[in-house]
């Protein structure tokens, strides 16, 4: 099951995007999900490489992802996560589910130093 705290250890764990997309483990989405997902993989003239995801809709940002923002594939027992700075997309193994977390902002530095002056 996939918890809150287990989402929070995702950020933590994957806090950065890997020096290499060869790090990300793109056989393991292709395998698990791409076939209720239609994932695929398009390059630009300028080689830069966005993930696509046909089981979302075109209009949602999330459909077309530049592969330099993920920061990690990670296999769950149900579920097949895309991490990202500030999401996670969840794509379900078994059907065309799909679940999306957005990481909640946190407070700003100028948040934090109008709090501290406060004081």
């Amino acid at each position: 099951m996939i918890t809150q705290k287990v989402i929070d250890t995702l950020y933590k764990q994957y806090g950065k995007a890997p020096k290499s997309l060869d790090c990300l483990d793109m056989p393991l989405l292709f395998d698990v999900a791409g076939v209720h997902h239609d994932v695929s993989v398009e390059m630009d003239d300028n080689m830069n490489a966005e993930l696509i995801i046909g089981s979302i809709d075109e209009k949602s940002p999330f459909h077309r992802l530049p592969m330099h923002r993920i920061h990690a594939i990670v296999p769950f027992e149900n579920w097949v996560a895309i991490v990202m700075h500030s999401s996670v997309i969840f794509l379900n193994k078994k059907d065309k589910r799909v679940s999306i977390h957005l990481k909640p902002m946190g407070d700003g530095f100028m948040d934090r130093l109008r709090r501290s002056l406060a004081r």
